[in-house]
């Protein structure tokens, strides 16, 4: 459940608490403790936590966040934390997952998902510009817990491969597997580029470059 993260979040200040022991039976997942997922108080209160940890994002490094912080402004007590939560890192890993999914199923809804197409990168570049702000903050959860640049590229490595199955007759496996990987390492490359330089890149210089650099000239598709 992805929170309105294409608004402006607030900068509201937070105590500096402590996030202290879980309580037993904390450990478990999610997924054990049976939460019902449609339930619209599951999805109210997840969407605040979600709300509530970009917010402090943005002031804040992923390892100064406490799970205390996160209960003040919330205003939600421990224990309601941890039925939906095993930890901080828990909560991170499914605000990540969300914004990974939000881009690439937006990009795999494209007709022809095709480096050498313009069409694609045009996608892209809308599909980047509507979650920026979401990504700039996703992109400080970067720690030695989390590895965002891998997890991204892991995500879209999976799901290009999984939408090319049984599509590209005549493929081996291994090209399957290697395309996939590839493209995978384009898309976050060209994500990364575009949040460190804080600016839009023009399709148009997006297809260039990887057109003259790997040689892509004769299967280049202007749409």
């Amino acid at each position: 459940m992805v929170s309105g993260s294409d608004n402006k979040l607030k900068n509201d200040a937070s105590d500096d608490c402590c996030e202290g022991n879980m309580p037993a039976g904390s450990q478990k997942a999610k997924e054990v403790k049976s939460l019902n997922r449609s339930d619209r108080r599951v999805v109210r209160t997840e969407k605040k936590i979600h709300q509530v940890f970009l917010e402090l994002l943005q002031d804040k490094t992923y390892g100064e966040i406490t799970v205390g912080m996160i209960l003040d402004k919330a205003k939600i007590n421990r224990s309601t934390f941890y039925k939906h939560y095993i930890n901080k890192h828990d909560l991170a890993s499914e605000v990540m997952a969300n914004c990974q999914e939000a881009i690439i199923s937006s990009l795999l809804g494209e007709e022809r998902l095709s480096l050498g197409n313009l069409g694609f990168f045009k996608s892209l570049q809308a599909t980047l510009t509507k979650h920026r702000e979401m990504l700039k903050l996703v992109k400080r959860l970067n720690s030695e817990d989390l590895d965002v640049r891998k997890s991204f590229h892991d995500y879209f490595y999976r799901s290009i491969k999984k939408h090319y199955e049984g599509k590209l007759y005549g493929s081996s496996e291994e090209e399957l597997d290697l395309g996939s990987y590839v493209s995978a390492d384009i898309l976050i490359s060209v994500l990364m580029y575009y949040l460190d330089k804080g600016e839009e890149v023009h399709p148009d210089n997006i297809i260039r470059v990887i057109v003259n650099m790997y040689g892509l000239r004769s299967y280049y598709t202007p749409e």
